[in-house]
């Protein structure tokens, strides 16, 4: 589980840090001056991220029969 959080919240704190990078260059200012927002955005990326992680992770074991839901319960 460990695993699927550090790769989801690499996955959504990079997406919206790109996202705000792109939002801040294209409103034709110098990045510096957004840096509190970007900041904040890549924050906000990183939790959903971590959050959902483990959450997608789960699903593609279980898509992939990685996980067999029978043995645990056995157990």
């Amino acid at each position: 589980m460990g695993r699927w959080t550090a790769k989801g919240a690499a996955v959504g704190g990079g997406l919206f840090f790109a996202l705000s990078m792109y939002r801040s260059v294209a409103s034709g200012g110098p990045s510096m001056s957004h840096l509190n927002p970007i900041g904040v955005m890549t924050v906000i990326g990183f939790t959903v991220g971590a959050l959902v992680g483990p959450l997608i992770g789960a699903i593609f074991a279980r898509r992939s029969g990685l996980r067999d839901e029978k043995k645990r319960e056995s157990v």
